[in-house]
């Protein structure tokens, strides 16, 4: 389960490994963690940690669509830019988007909790993955054929190398930026798309390199860096500005915390042709739990709630109360209805006898 770094305790043990500023293995897979261990990792940066334990309510228990081990190749071929002196390996990269677009296009199911960031040096390639893994899931809901899906991944994977031009101070600021330092961000993603123009490979197209480009810009004319509107703007740029936007709101940070994903999902269905193309977004939207799996809710019935299941309504879902276990399904209970997020801690005020520990090898911690 993933807890926050504020709640770890010595004596639980890591379930997938922690990696650092540079993408050196902090962690590895069954450690104990000590209070050493613990103090460690805050100094890296980590804000949140897959602990193991006994998990109550397996049935219930979320699967990732993307594994670990394909998204951390998808991690480390990015991060293997930097290694190598900004020699990046495009077709390598093409082989693992080709690898996400084919799990992507299976059976399996998805979940809407991809893989917080690692660290905050790291954000900028885990933020990357998953907005791909977003893009490409949206383009699967709109129907796009693999050669299509190719290019949307190509572009989405690739959409901010320009930030590793970008001074870290100004990148990983605690704090609100400047109006100088907001200018120098928006300029990535030219940056971005002169770094990759250059290149001469068959897997980069044209229009990858316009997402790369047009990711900012918006429907309304209000985005950058060429304040392009509507139909100037290319379907598949629109894919990667929403998944950018999402991933990006609802990702903890330093600075500040993640937005709860049903504000979110409120956020886009506000923006339609606004910000983005209504079809484009509700396309988005589709893949997209308003409450997740494993968000903790109150009821207005004044109960405290798991989400354990969504359904075709998607702020209806399965909910397991915490006091009495009891499964609700709000599609057919419609007297009752989420009033509001909780947070674990709010959950544990309304559990007092509930171990901590226990509590959170219950849950799926959404933060």
């Amino acid at each position: 389960m993933k807890i926050p770094i504020d709640f770890l305790t010595p004596g639980m043990r890591v379930q997938k490994p922690l990696f650092g500023r540079r993408g050196e293995l902090l962690l590895n897979r069954g450690v104990t963690l000590s209070d050493s261990l613990i103090t460690l990792l805050k100094k890296n940066n980590i804000l949140t940690v897959d602990v193991e334990g006994p998990v109550p309510f397996d049935e219930y228990q979320i699967k990732d669509t993307i594994s670990e081990k394909l998204r951390q190749a998808a991690l480390n071929t990015l991060m293997d830019w930097i290694k190598n002196r900004h020699i990046l390996n495009l077709n390598r990269v093409y082989e693992v988007v080709k690898s996400l677009v084919e799990e992507i296009l299976s059976d399996k199911e998805v979940s809407d909790n991809l893989t917080n960031l690692c660290s905050t040096d790291l954000y900028t390639f885990a933020h990357s993955v998953d907005v791909c893994i977003l893009s490409v899931m949206a383009g699967k809901k709109l129907g796009f054929n693999k050669k299509k899906l190719y290019t949307l991944g190509m572009g989405s994977i690739l959409h901010d190398v320009g930030k590793l031009d970008i001074p870290p101070e100004i990148l990983n600021k605690p704090a609100r930026l400047s109006p100088q330092e907001y200018e120098i961000i928006k300029k990535h993603p030219i940056y971005s798309y002169e770094k990759l123009r250059k290149r001469e490979d068959e897997n980069l197209n044209q229009y990858s390199l316009n997402i790369v480009l047009n990711h900012h810009e918006r429907f309304d004319g209000s985005g950058y860096p060429r304040r392009l509107k509507k139909d100037e703007i290319y379907e598949l740029d629109y894919l990667c500005a929403i998944a950018d936007v999402f991933n990006a709101m609802t990702t903890h940070r330093v600075y500040r915390k993640a937005l709860p994903v049903h504000e979110v999902y409120e956020m886009l269905e506000g923006s339609c042709d606004t910000l983005f193309p209504y079809d484009i977004t509700k396309a988005f939207l589709s893949c997209i739990a308003p409450f997740p799996p494993g968000t903790l809710v109150m009821l207005s019935s004044d109960e405290p709630a798991l989400v354990i299941a969504s359904s075709t309504l998607p702020f209806r879902p399965m909910v397991k109360l915490l006091r009495s276990s009891e499964d609700i399904d709000l599609t057919k209970e419609l007297n009752i209805t989420i009033k509001r997020q909780l947070t674990p801690e709010e959950a544990l005020s309304f559990i007092p006898t509930i171990d901590r520990k226990r509590f959170y090898s219950l849950i799926n911690v959404n933060l």
